[in-house]
């Protein structure tokens, strides 16, 4: 059975919803002592009936609040990303230094592109560029146009290129972003993690105000497993954010697929 067919990350971020769930639950009862004993003196329910619907009420508010804190990171990305937005477009020709001109991704990219890779040019730099136009200046009256035109072609072409290039390596950016080692055990990984760091988040946030939670054996897992969660979230954006983190895994990804 292929396993990667199925949407492992929802089924794993699902279940796992009842580890939030639940801690939720304990420090409600916490906080009103006794606010679940009716449910548990109803004689005509089973303990297995009492037990699926614990587990449907932490399955349910679990899911709640990690829907709310992936619609809070949501926005945080969005913000950032709406910042960088407002900045002044560079376009790919204007970096000095770029990833999609590394020798190597080019290569093993036009060995996935054939006929349709771009042409494998730099993008001319300023001082060359002001050394080509004084020689261009420097030729007969006649012909200075003609080299000035020359010049200003091969500028043009030469940034239409990097700019092909720097769309590629965005598209496998991004694919390799999203597909990198995404097995069943980091389905697994991540559905758990994220619920535990939901759930450590909420004890710290209700620490302040639930003193029976002031005990080592709550405060420093709860702590760990937030921390954790914060860490990762912003190393994936950091990550998303920087083009020269993937390069490596885009060139052993292109020559994989070759």
């Amino acid at each position: 059975m292929d396993l990667s067919k199925y949407p492992l990350e929802k089924v794993f971020y699902f279940v796992a919803g009842i580890i939030p769930g639940f801690i939720a639950l304990l420090i409600f009862d916490l906080v009103k002592p006794g606010s679940f004993e009716w449910f548990f003196a109803l004689g005509f329910l089973g303990y297995k009936t009492k037990i699926g619907v614990i587990l449907l009420t932490s399955f349910v508010v679990g899911n709640t609040m990690t829907t709310l804190l992936s619609s809070v990171l949501g926005a945080i990305g969005g913000g950032m990303a709406a910042r960088d937005a407002q900045q002044p477009y560079k376009p790919p020709y204007s970096y000095e230094v770029a990833p999609w001109r590394e020798p190597t991704w080019r290569s093993v990219l036009s060995g996935r592109l054939k006929e349709h890779a771009p042409n494998d040019t730099r993008p001319i730099p300023a001082d060359l560029l002001e050394l080509k136009r004084k020689v261009a200046n420097s030729l007969p009256e006649a012909e200075r146009a003609e080299a000035h035109a020359k010049l200003n072609l091969e500028k043009f072409n030469a940034d239409v290129d990097d700019g092909n290039w720097a769309r590629w390596y965005d598209h496998y950016h991004e694919i390799v972003l999203l597909s990198d080692k995404r097995d069943i055990h980091w389905f697994v990984q991540r559905g758990l993690s994220f619920n535990l760091g939901t759930g450590g988040l909420y004890v710290m946030f209700s620490a302040p105000f639930v003193p029976r939670l002031h005990h080592w054996w709550c405060i420093f897992p709860s702590l760990y497993w937030a921390l954790l969660l914060v860490g990762h979230s912003y190393s994936e954006l950091k990550q998303y954010r920087n083009k020269w983190s993937t390069l490596s895994a885009q060139i052993k990804y292109l020559s994989d697929a070759q």
